[in-house]
């Protein structure tokens, strides 16, 4: 399991890309959150190829350079793996199964939707609610990505004297930064469409969110 952890502790959210690895710090002062750091470095040359890191080390001494930049002080990290890396399916399981029981059935019928070896790969799920057409019912968002895209984070983020605690994926990171700010959307966000745009070095990418 690697995705969707709940308990609050200090972290420095980690963007790892081909042209640089950016980190930030946040903290929390009267319900609001504030930049403690901020830090970007270049990506070593050829050290990421087609999004998959190729030498660790590189990008964890970038990494080392950014958090001492940035004066950061948080030493475990919350990173992100890239979302055509990932694959996502809704999948129903019966709303009576307790948590211990759903990860069972989910874990038996999760290689029904991988097209990789189980063994290679690293999945979570998430119980979204009731499913609309069947109470009964409750859809499960299963992901999963190959282990390697996990562990090539792990690896640099350990290069660099820390410890990577979450590995989610770039979609749903988004989506939870944004539900941090629907208190400063128009009707806290609700009924609403929102657009974000992400313009990278290499790559735009646009996201639509509703109902956050």
């Amino acid at each position: 399991m690697f995705l969707l952890q709940r308990k609050y502790r200090p972290l420095l959210g980690l963007d790892i890309t081909t042209s640089s690895v950016k980190l930030i710090e946040l903290a929390t002062a009267g319900g609001q959150y504030r930049v403690e750091a901020y830090a970007a470095e270049p990506t070593p040359q050829n050290a990421i190829n087609e999004k998959a890191i190729v030498d660790a080390e590189a990008v964890g001494e970038a990494i080392r350079r950014a958090v001492k930049r940035a004066g950061a002080k948080a030493s475990e990290v919350a990173v992100a793996i890239s979302g055509d890396a990932a694959i996502t399916k809704v999948i129903q399981m019966p709303r009576a199964l307790r948590s211990a029981d759903l990860e069972a059935q989910v874990e038996m019928q999760a290689d029904q939707y991988i097209p990789f070896p189980m063994d290679e790969v690293s999945y979570d799920f998430e119980v979204l609610g009731p499913n609309e057409k069947d109470p009964e019912s409750s859809d499960v968002l299963l992901v999963a990505t190959r282990t390697e895209n996990v562990e090539q984070r792990q690896a640099a983020v350990k290069a660099a004297g820390l410890t990577a605690k979450i590995v989610d994926v770039e979609a749903f990171a988004l989506e939870n930064a944004c539900k941090l700010m629907t208190h400063q959307m128009p009707d806290g966000g609700i009924d609403r469409t929102i657009a974000v745009v992400d313009f990278g070095a290499s790559s735009t990418t646009f996201s639509v969110l509703r109902n956050l």
